[in-house]
This record gives structure tokens, C-alpha cells and sequence, in this order.
């Protein structure tokens, strides 16, 4: 007896889940980070379909003197084979489209499952062995001690904060699994007995709505950092004087090309700190400040409009404020009466 044929939009979508497998082969898949008082921009590892990146070399380093191994690509046999795993999922999911009834459909899921579950396992055992078998005449040896890292989640090791969770490309399969999920659990229970194909029935169906609120979901929260800063003006704390961050016309952060976003309480702290070397300046990303025309309204700091004048009454008498166009600029410069500067003449004035 044959199984329901799924509904035809249902279908489109599943062949686009499909094809996104593909983003697995680019994206990485994994993500490990470590944080301590001696790194307070942390280490991370990446965990691509074919390799380790990131901080592989620092990490090394610090697993060396307690007698941890070398990570290195060829202690991963799977690196080998997960490109073909990866293709062999994308062309069941194919057919399952090509099929196009539920049991075909119910086969990938199970795939897909499988695949996640082994991943799961071989990670286990991999963090295990790495984090057990220790060399015995190490520099720095604590008995019982072991260095496993978490499988999922946080994790205390001696002084770090080990952090193992899912990058880009884990949130990219969590969503595909998740609308092949819907859409099969759908048409097992609301099956289709006969497919109408008229432009004039809307085939837009309930699982449709729910797997868009699911991309909706998942495209905002992989969303990276190249939109502006989140900083909670009157409960965060300026990373350079510590005073807290309550002026919503002269608030400032930076973005560091690992994501972490540090707040300021003025542009001069925000200059000064990078200029005295707390954070090196090709580590910075992007530089924000707060319009002064919009409150709590970052800005560009790089394509801003600065004006200087000792009547702005900056948190930290720097007293240079930026605006989002010439136009808000010259408006302002009626009331305060001040200096017209580009960003380069800001941090130039900001840093002395």
C-alpha cells in the first residue's frame, strides 16, 4: 500500500532544505571557545567538515604543559570521508523529494538522525581519549584531574571556561532537520489524498507557516557582526574606566573580529583604550559610536561626522560628538560652536 505523496509546496521546501546541506562544506560545524582571566578574548576552535581552525596553535601551546596531545587534522580519520557523507545526505534527500511520499521522507529524517547521533558519539569519544590520556611526565600534573572538554555546553577547567556549542553550520542542520521534521510529522498526520493543482487553490499550508517562522528564527539568530552593537546603556560597564555606560549620545563600543562586542561610556575612552594597547587594534573589527542627534543610535564611527566643542560635556571631557550626516553636524555646530572633524582628526585629538 503506498504512503500519502506529499503536498508540492512541502516538497519545494524540503528539496531547499536539502541543497542547504550543502552550507556544511563551507561554513564550520562546530565551535569550541575558552576564556580566562590570562585571555579575556579567549581561544576558540573551529570544527570544520574537514578540518580544525582558529586558535589551533595557541591551544598547543597551553595543552602541552599539562600533557595533552597536539591537535592536528590527521588524528580525525572522518575529515576524509565527511565531504561524500555530506553529498550522500543531500542526494537522499533528492530523492526523497523526487519520490515525493512520506515514507521516502521519513527515511531521510532517520538519516539525518543517524548522522547527528554518530557526529554526537565520535565527538564523545574523541573529547575522551584527548582529555584522559595524558602524558605522565607533563610540566604540570594534578592528580585525578582530567581535561575533557564539554560535549555540549559550559565546562570548568582549572582557570578557563570551556564553551562547546554548535557554529554556523550545527544551527544550519538543527533548521533543516527541524522543517524535514515538520513536514514529514504534517503530511503522517493531516495526509493529502489527492494533490489539486490550480493556481486558484492556495497551497499555502499550516506546516508552510511554521517552517517560515522557523527560517525567520534561525536567519536572525545567525545573523553576524556586521550590524550594529547591542549595549545595555545604565547597566554595562565601560571596558576602559569602569564607570558605568549611561550617556545615550556619547555611548561607544567596538567590535573585535572574534564577535565579542566591548562597551564605552565616550569615544575618548573607546580611542584611548585601543590606543593604549588593551586591545590591539587589527584585532578590531568595527568602531561604533552613538549618534548624538538619535539617542542610544549607533553609528559607523569610521563614516561618522564628528564635531568637537568643550560645551558637549562628554562623560569623560573629551568633549567630540558624532552625527550620522553633515546636515545633523552643522546643526549642531550652531548650538555648541565647535570644531568640524573627520574620524581621523577625532582619534587624533581623542588619543593625545
Amino acid at each position: 500500500m503506498n504512503t500519502p505523496r506529499i503536498r508540492p509546496f512541502n516538497r519545494i521546501l524540503l528539496a531547499i532544505a536539502a541543497l542547504g546541506l550543502g552550507a556544511l562544506l563551507v561554513v564550520p560545524i562546530w565551535r569550541i571557545d575558552l576564556v580566562a582571566p590570562q585571555y579575556p578574548e579567549g581561544l576558540f576552535l573551529q570544527i570544520f567538515h574537514d578540518r580544525f581552525d582558529g586558535d589551533v596553535r595557541n591551544i598547543n601551546g597551553l595543552n602541552h604543559y599539562i600533557g595533552m596531545g597536539t591537535i592536528e587534522n590527521e588524528m580525525f580519520p572522518e575529515f576524509e570521508i565527511m565531504e561524500y557523507v555530506f553529498y550522500l545526505l543531500i542526494g537522499w534527500g533528492l530523492v526523497a523529494v523526487i519520490i515525493g511520499r512520506v515514507s521516502a521522507l521519513f527515511t531521510w529524517l532517520m538519516a539525518l538522525f543517524a548522522f547527528v547521533l554518530w557526529a554526537m558519539w565520535d565527538m564523545y569519544s574523541w573529547g575522551y581519549n584527548y582529555g584522559h590520556n595524558l602524558d605522565p611526565h607533563a610540566a604540570i600534573k594534578i592528580e585525578g584531574m582530567a581535561y575533557q572538554p564539554p560535549l555540549f555546553g559550559h565546562k570548568k577547567l582549572l582557570n578557563f571556561d570551556a564553551w562547546s556549542l554548535p557554529d554556523t553550520g550545527g544551527w544550519i542542520l538543527f533548521a533543516i532537520i527541524s522543517i524535514a521534521g515538520i513536514i514529514w510529522f504534517y503530511e503522517w498526520r493531516w495526509p493529502s489524498k489527492k494533490v489539486i493543482a490550480s493556481s486558484k487553490k492556495n497551497t499555502t499550508t499550516p506546516v508552510a507557516t511554521t517552517v517560515a517562522a522557523i527560517a525567520m528564527l534561525m536567519t536572525s539568530s545567525c545573523a553576524g557582526p556586521g550590524g550594529a552593537p547591542e549595549v545595555a546603556i545604565g547597566k554595562v560597564e565601560c571596558a576602559s574606566c569602569r564607570m558605568t555606560v549611561v550617556d545615550p549620545q556619547f555611548a561607544s563600543a567596538i567590535v573585535t573580529m572574534k564577535g565579542r562586542t566591548y562597551a564605552f561610556d565616550s569615544p575618548e575612552c573607546m580611542v584611548q583604550h585601543v590606543a593604549e594597547g588593551a586591545i590591539a587594534e587589527e584585532q578590531v573589527k568595527s568602531w561604533w559610536v552613538c549618534d548624538h542627534a538619535h539617542k542610544s543610535s549607533f553609528i559607523d564611527a569610521t563614516k561618522a561626522y564628528y564635531l568637537a566643542s568643550p560645551d558637549l560635556h562628554s562623560p569623560m571631557n573629551g568633549n567630540v560628538a558624532g552625527f550620522s550626516s553633515e546636515a545633523e553636524r552643522a546643526t549642531a555646530e550652531k548650538i555648541y560652536h565647535g570644531t568640524l572633524l573627520t574620524w581621523e582628526e577625532a582619534r587624533k585629538e581623542l588619543s593625545e
